[in-house]
């Protein structure tokens, strides 16, 4: 089933993190690539996340890339987009070598991943060449400053102290506390990077999956996100599905439904792209 696989590639000298793992399936002709960006509050987690989830995608016939970035205790926002801009452009550059079609790129990743993800999908269709056939983002946190008063707003029992707060991932992430820099923080990521796009560009096809218990960053976080895609009015396609049973990574995101729905969408959307049949 496995072409090749190869570990810790070097895709930019900023950081030791910066490597990425490359697996392409046997058996398709130049596969489609989807690069996996990992979670973990932007200070932790790795590449080899998410294992269950990235053998499901090569085995319906996708090459999966996962990618390590800089964390947010080792280099501040925007660094890890900056790093996940290298990684692409690596991934393209050796496309012919490792037998993947550099043309039909997608992004996916979970929680933190999921909130550069859907930066990836924004910020890199500024340029037509670099724009993206389809993002993936799973419970993403969204707009820093209403994190707080979105999951208190449900009746979930949060797990977490507050977003708002000077030591939170999202305070970390920006370099200063989220509720004394609400505006700097509401910017760092995916809302921000809508407002820097030319009217009319036109923006990759997104899925956006987040379930209604997630303990760690409420649903409506993800609704900001579709939203806010919506009213800038060039998303080809625009899927939300809030998982009634889903938590952060648990409840119905470890059945097999999860992954088969994000392997329905890439499926399609990659059906989509001009030019294929």
């Amino acid at each position: 089933m496995i072409k090749s696989s190869v570990s810790d590639l070097i895709y930019s000298h900023a950081s030791s993190r910066n490597l990425l793992d490359l697996v392409v399936p046997s058996g398709v002709d130049r596969p489609p690539l989807i690069v996996f960006i990992h979670g973990g509050a932007f200070h932790l987690g790795d590449k080899t996340d998410a294992a269950v989830e990235r053998q499901a995608l090569v085995e319906a016939g996708f090459a999966v890339s996962s990618v390590n970035y800089r964390f947010s205790t080792d280099a501040i926002w925007p660094a890890q987009l900056e790093d996940l801009s290298c990684a692409f452009d690596f991934l393209r550059a050796n496309a012919d070598e490792f037998g993947y079609d550099a043309s039909r790129l997608a992004s996916f990743g979970p929680s933190a991943g999921g909130h550069l993800s859907a930066s990836c999908g924004i910020a890199f269709s500024a340029n037509p060449s670099t724009r993206l056939i389809a993002s993936v983002v799973w419970y993403p946190p969204i707009d820093f400053p209403n994190m707080d008063a979105d999951i208190e707003a449900t009746t979930v029992v949060r797990a977490t102290g507050r977003n708002d707060a000077p030591d939170s991932p999202e305070s970390m992430l920006i370099g200063a506390t989220v509720s004394e820099n609400r505006e700097r923080a509401r910017l760092a990521g995916p809302l921000g990077l809508l407002g820097q796009l030319e009217p009319g560009t036109a923006l990759p096809r997104f899925l956006i999956m987040h379930g209604a218990k997630d303990p760690y960053i409420a649903a409506k976080q993800s609704w900001r996100l579709h939203n806010a895609i919506k009213a800038f009015g060039t998303c080809p396609e625009l899927q939300i599905d809030i998982l009634p049973e889903g938590t952060h990574g648990g409840g119905q995101f470890e059945e097999p439904g999860a992954i088969g729905r994000v392997i329905d969408f890439l499926k399609q959307s990659f059906a989509a792209q001009p030019g294929n049949v």
